[in-house]
């Protein structure tokens, strides 16, 4: 096969002649990991947001957990204590009857807000574990932007665009 051509052919693997040269790809990986970034911020900040939220309700029932084991506990000895101390069943039916003894006198506690009815629950209630503080999201301006819907859509176009630029615009080969 004739060629015209005053170049020879050159052999895969062979270097390319002097008289061709690279321009214009230093830049293209930099573009390419710049976009590649971008999108995998967009993605992985939000899961790590929703992983952080699912930690903390976590703790959340975990205290809600260990304080129902107190409450628990505190009414099985109360119920143990009713089953063996007879004044305290007496009381309690008592109570509950709204009847008197003859000889004993009832004795008024008075709170803030007037009189006040003490319940039998009292006895066995617990008072509430201390509130966890308020959830706080992750701070930054990146992460603002990636766990917001249309902020998180409008930076993955733009990876992608520097992706897709980074790969169309990468480096050629000119001829001299």
């Amino acid at each position: 096969m004739a060629s015209n051509d005053k170049t020879p052919a050159t052999p895969l693997g062979d270097d390319p002649p002097p008289n061709l040269r690279s321009c214009g790809g230093s830049w293209t990986i930099p573009m390419l990991c710049a976009g590649i970034g971008l999108i995998a911020a967009c993605v992985l900040i939000p899961l790590s947001e929703e992983n952080r939220q699912l930690v903390y309700e976590r703790e959340q029932l975990r205290l809600d957990l260990v304080q129902i084991q107190k409450q628990v506990t505190v009414n099985d000895e109360f119920l143990k204590n009713l089953g063996d101390d007879p004044t305290l069943a007496e009381r309690l039916a008592q109570r509950q009857m709204k009847t008197i003894r003859e000889g004993s006198e009832v004795v008024d506690l008075e709170s803030t807000s007037g009189k006040q009815e003490m319940s039998p629950f009292l006895l066995v209630s617990l008072p509430p574990p201390a509130p966890m503080p308020a959830y706080a999201p992750v701070g930054g301006r990146l992460a603002t932007l990636c766990l917001t819907g249309k902020s998180r859509l409008f930076l993955v176009g733009c990876g992608l665009m520097l992706c897709a630029g980074g790969l169309v615009l990468g480096g050629t080969r000119k001829e001299l």
